[in-house]
């Protein structure tokens, strides 16, 4: 390699370093915002809740009352530890220590429950979901890798789906499963559905969208890990499909992958 063919290659790995640094940067910000958001009202509603147990002392709360705010504050709560569990996952899928509990798993069962979870967000976004997964899908997976798959994809549809419907489909192809994941939303320009797989990256980098910006790189390197594939067609104003492609027995892979 000739003297300026190696200065090529390290200028273009310190413009790389430097786009890293600046991702690292931004993602750092991030988290101090996204986590402040739930934050405040988890801690407005601990605080509206003993305020109202000391106004009742020596009295009775209403049990209909004390349900509706403790489904409040498990709610907050669960999202707040959606939050730290993709927190977490940044430095154990970015270190490549993602190691799979293997187990059998009805796919349609786990889709059901992790779209269930999703009603409520859903519905504030004004965006309805229609899933069709009309036969029992077994295979071997990680359960908790693909409930993580499914939720961020689910998740992703809703943030960018602008209040239009979500279709989700589960279907067998011979050995493997197939999930697609469709919005009507703003869409993804072509030169960008390949960094949106990228760790810190958006599909759009408008602050009102929120999010770390790893839920899809966390979908593809668990993809990935249980030997499929995922994909994304996309036309801008028009929406996005997202298509994963799981084998239905990861076994082999992982015994292979660590002979």
């Amino acid at each position: 390699m000739s003297d300026h063919e190696e200065r090529a290659r390290l200028e273009a790995r310190v413009r790389e370093l430097e786009r890293e640094l600046d991702a690292a940067s931004a993602f750092l910000g991030t988290v101090g915002h996204e986590l402040r958001n739930p934050l405040s009202p988890i801690y407005m509603q601990a605080q509206y809740l003993l305020d109202g147990a000391r106004q009742q002392a020596g009295g009775t709360v209403s049990a209909d009352w004390l349900i509706g705010q403790l489904e409040s504050f498990c709610d907050r709560m669960r999202k707040f530890i959606v939050m730290l569990d993709r927190i977490t996952d940044v430095s154990r899928v970015g270190s490549g220590h993602l190691d799979l509990e293997l187990e059998p798993v009805d796919f349609r069962e786990l889709l059901r429950d992790v779209v269930a979870g999703f009603e409520r967000e859903a519905a504030g976004a004004r965006s309805a979901i229609s899933l069709q997964a009309h036969e029992p899908l077994a295979g071997t997976w990680d359960r908790l890798r693909l409930g993580q798959i499914v939720a961020n994809l689910v998740s992703n549809a809703i943030r960018y789906g602008a209040g239009k419907p979500i279709e989700i489909t589960l279907t067998a192809e011979g050995m493997l499963a197939r999930l697609d994941v469709r919005d009507h939303g703003i869409g993804i320009a072509h030169e960008d559905q390949e960094r949106i797989f990228r760790r810190f990256e958006r599909a759009t980098q408008r602050r009102q969208t929120g999010g770390f910006g790893i839920g899809l790189w966390i979908v593809r390197e668990s993809v990935s890990a249980m030997g499929g594939s995922v994909e994304v067609g996309s036309v801008l104003g028009e929406g996005s499909r997202f298509t994963v492609r799981l084998p239905r027995d990861g076994r082999n892979r992982t015994r292979e992958e660590h002979e």
